[in-house]
């Protein structure tokens, strides 16, 4: 009698111990389900296959508004025609999106405004913000007034933080390269500028989609960041180190960590150097060292403050994560290569700028923002930007230092080509080495800075794929940073 009621006690605690489980499991999933909707939300719906939101050419039930830059500019807009339908066989009102009034300058702005397209889908802000272009986002009395006294409901207008005077001219400036050049208002986090090679005519996709070219190397581009890495080695160095400006070190041209050689651009031999000048010359030599004395712990934590390792989510753009590809046991050569920007340390050109902003911004990185504004049907504005703050990325003291030291570079260092006369600028180049197809070295070239504009501090990333090796970021990309620079001026930013 006494074994079976233990066996009772047994066989229930059991159950307890299950349901408890299950409970706590249930709450678990519950929890990470609103957290995933509260994030994920957005671009669920955006999604190319969600078939509410995909543009029915013939006859559609809502009418997508139209997309306009901060200035007013018409970028998308529905256009309706009679039509005979192959299925019907009958005419029909058939509507489709023009860009740019079907001009090929449309290819400036491609990436960032994409495209909604019946066979092809729906890329750029034409997927992600399809819940305002829609009207998904109307109050319910404006929705139930379309349905009842519209024949076709309409859509939001959607005002960019783009210019397009700004992106047509980076356009030019790319030409025939392959690469991506970002344009940010440090203060804010707008984006007034995102233009990415190769592009593509988006009024005309049959036949223009090949290779890459949908890729928006801005946002999706993982690339070795080369000598602009070095900002964040000094960053952790500057929140480490109490006598890091202090810090000198040799430079012969050369230094072996392990069994692995790094030298400097041409192997020149800086002579004596600490932070500043180190971030100036661009010294291989000394940044390896600093990598190796602070460690991978610190380079991690530093890093993740300025966004590297993190899952960006943003309401207004979609973003891949840049990569530290640093553990907390790297090796020394491992360390010494990452901090030089090779090794495994990836990172996107939308990022950079946004680095460059928030050294620009005493120290805190904005949120980007690409949505300027939406408009209602009645011409009643539904959302205005709104700047948010995504990480105070170091101290305002350290960045004082930070951007005292990048003007330097850029008066009298590697990034001269990026000055511009009685102006402010500050910045950093970096040239990357890679392998191409048949293992011969090439470069990337970069620049990464800002400069005090005529109202705001304007934030500027510049990345060239796969130049000659004597292209180098301070021969290649801060000429053409310099240039975006004047522009910025003439457009009155």
């Amino acid at each position: 009698m006494g074994k079976r009621i233990d066996s009772n006690k047994s066989v229930e605690s059991n159950i307890k111990k299950s349901l408890t489980a299950l409970l706590i499991a249930f709450v678990f999933l519950g929890a990470y389900f609103c957290y995933a909707l509260l994030f994920y939300g957005d671009r669920w719906f955006a999604n190319a296959y969600n078939p509410r939101v995909s543009l029915d050419a013939w006859e559609p039930k809502v009418v997508p508004g139209d997309i306009k830059d901060r200035k007013g500019k018409l970028l998308a807009t529905t256009i309706k025609e009679r039509r005979k339908n192959p299925d019907t066989n009958e005419k029909q009102s058939y509507y489709y999106r023009s860009y740019s009034g079907g001009h090929k300058e449309a290819a400036s702005l491609s990436h960032v405004v994409g495209f909604n397209n019946p066979r092809y889908g729906r890329s750029g802000v034409e997927a992600l913000q399809i819940r305002y272009l829609m009207g998904y986002n109307n109050p319910i009395y404006e929705r139930i007034y379309q349905k009842v006294f519209l024949s076709e409901e309409v859509g939001n207008a959607l005002h960019l933080t783009i210019d397009t005077d700004l992106s047509k001219y980076i356009d030019s400036l790319l030409g025939s390269h392959k690469g991506s050049a970002v344009v940010m208002n440090a203060q804010t986090g707008e984006v007034l500028a995102m233009v990415s090679h190769p592009t593509f005519n988006p009024n005309n996709l049959d036949g223009g989609l090949t290779g890459d070219v949908l890729v928006n190397r801005a946002t999706e581009g993982l690339y070795a960041p080369g000598s602009i890495f070095k900002i964040i080695v000094a960053a952790t160095a500057l929140d480490n180190i109490e006598d890091v400006l202090d810090y000198s070190f040799e430079c012969h041209g050369q230094i072996t960590i392990g069994n692995h050689s790094i030298s400097c651009s041409e192997g020149k031999a800086h002579g004596q150097v600490d932070l500043a000048r180190a971030l100036e010359v661009s010294c291989n030599g000394y940044f390896a060292e600093l990598a190796i004395r602070l460690g991978g712990e610190k380079l991690i934590k530093t890093g993740e403050t300025f966004g590297f390792n993190q899952d960006f989510i943003f309401p207004d753009l979609k973003l891949v994560a840049s990569r530290l590809g640093i553990k907390a046991n790297t090796d020394d050569k491992g360390l010494a290569l990452s901090a030089i920007g090779q090794g495994n340390v990836r990172v996107t050109p939308l990022h950079m700028a946004m680095v460059a902003s928030a050294i620009a911004n005493d120290g805190v990185m904005m949120e980007p923002k690409l949505v300027y504004e939406v408009v209602g049907r009645t011409g009643k504005t539904q959302k205005q930007l709104q700047p948010s703050i995504y990480r105070k990325s170091m101290g305002e003291e350290n960045a004082s230092i930070m951007q005292d030291i990048l003007q330097t570079a850029v008066f009298q260092g590697t990034g001269k080509a990026a000055a511009v006369k009685g102006r402010q600028v500050a910045g950093k180049t970096g040239t990357a080495e890679i392998l191409d197809k048949e293992s011969n070295i090439r470069n990337n070239a970069w620049f990464i800075g800002y400069m005090f504009g005529e109202k705001s501090k304007i934030a500027v990333a510049v990345v060239l794929e796969d130049v000659d090796p004597g292209q180098t970021g301070g021969k290649a990309a801060a000429p053409l940073a310099g240039k975006i620079f004047k522009k910025a001026i003439d457009l009155g930013y």
